[in-house]
């Protein structure tokens, strides 16, 4: 499957929707056991559709990433694309052990841009998820990506940071300019059971950075 997307409205959504994300949480009943959500929490998304027009010759086919392989770490999981909830927040798979793609992102094939992947680190049903090892990540270490067209793209992590929550500058990880890049995205540190009424959460974001090498 190929999704399709404007060439000038879409990086308009993309840096408002990037900028509020709040992403990776769930409802009480099907939480993960830290809650691993991201961003600006309580923010809300408001787009002002009749703003935005987009002929059918500015849509453009994107290839999707479905997989994301990162031998060194153990992980070799399914990627499905995702955009905002109704809240305004980055939606993600429930289960730990498949990824999201936030779509108003970049694709592993864009010429520029931060390509987004993030998953939950665990959850109460599944227990620790393929994202966890996230945290043992070390530079240099080659990460690969197949999108639906069946093409590979290979990255090599730079940067592997633990950031509070409250502290991480979105704007910066989820940019649509720039050199292409893969960003992978998950929850840590400690754990924080009275978040939110007892909802609970993690209290840091561990963010992976990694440029694109082919």
């Amino acid at each position: 499957m190929m999704s399709t997307r404007s060439r000038g409205a879409g990086a308009a959504l993309a840096t408002v929707a990037l900028l509020l994300l709040a992403g990776c949480s769930t409802a009480p009943s099907e939480r993960s056991l830290g809650q691993p959500g991201f961003g600006v929490e309580g923010q809300k998304l408001a787009v002002a559709w009749e703003d935005v027009s987009v002929s059918i010759d500015e849509l453009v086919p994107v290839a999707e990433p479905v997989r994301l392989s990162i031998p060194a770490l153990d992980i070799d999981m399914g990627v499905e694309p995702h955009g905002l909830d109704d809240r305004g927040q980055m939606s993600l798979p429930r289960s730990p052990f498949t990824a999201g793609w936030y779509s108003y992102a970049a694709a592993p094939a864009s010429d520029e841009g931060a390509t987004v992947i993030a998953a939950h680190v665990d959850s109460l049903d599944e227990g620790r998820g393929p994202f966890a090892q996230l945290r043992t990540a070390e530079v240099g270490t080659e990460v690969s990506i197949t999108d639906t067209d069946g093409a590979g793209h290979v990255y090599r992590i730079v940067s592997v940071e633990r950031i509070p929550k409250g502290e991480v500058p979105w704007d910066q990880y989820f940019s649509t300019t720039g050199a292409p890049r893969l960003v992978l995205v998950t929850c840590g540190g400690e754990y924080d059971p009275g978040y939110a009424s007892g909802v609970g959460r993690y209290e840091d974001n561990y963010i992976v950075t990694a440029e694109r090498v082919s």
